[in-house]
């Protein structure tokens, strides 16, 4: 696998699983997903020159509600967050209970979507 692979997502009964060659993985519930992202809406905001991008459909107050579940669905996983979240743990749990790998992946993607998908700051 090179680096420019990119691995669908899917919700079955409840829980997300990112496609992989081998067998998908396991990510964790889709409570606790939505939890973890604060709500079934993600939010993300940008300044007045970054919501003046042509392309950029901000609403108002220069934000995006982003829907957790539609999105999550819809996007392919690089390579590198795969691989990631793969290395978590799904039996450990971080220090609010939640499975180290569905933290893992939700803090992964929001800095993702935090950084507008500019990865390199």
């Amino acid at each position: 696998m090179t680096e420019l692979n990119r691995h669908e997502a899917v919700i079955q009964d409840g829980i997300l699983y990112i496609d992989r060659e081998q067998d998908p993985l396991e990510v964790g519930s889709m409570d606790d997903v939505v939890d973890l992202f604060g709500g079934e809406t993600y939010r993300i905001e940008y300044t007045d020159r970054q919501s003046a991008t042509a392309w950029l459909s901000t609403d108002d107050e220069n934000g995006i509600d982003i829907d957790v579940r539609d999105s999550l669905e819809d996007w392919a996983y690089p390579e590198e967050l795969v691989t990631n979240v793969a290395d978590s743990p799904l039996e450990e749990t971080d220090e609010d209970g939640y499975p180290m790998r569905t933290s893992v992946f939700v803090d992964m993607v929001t800095a993702i979507w935090d950084a507008k998908g500019n990865l390199e700051g």
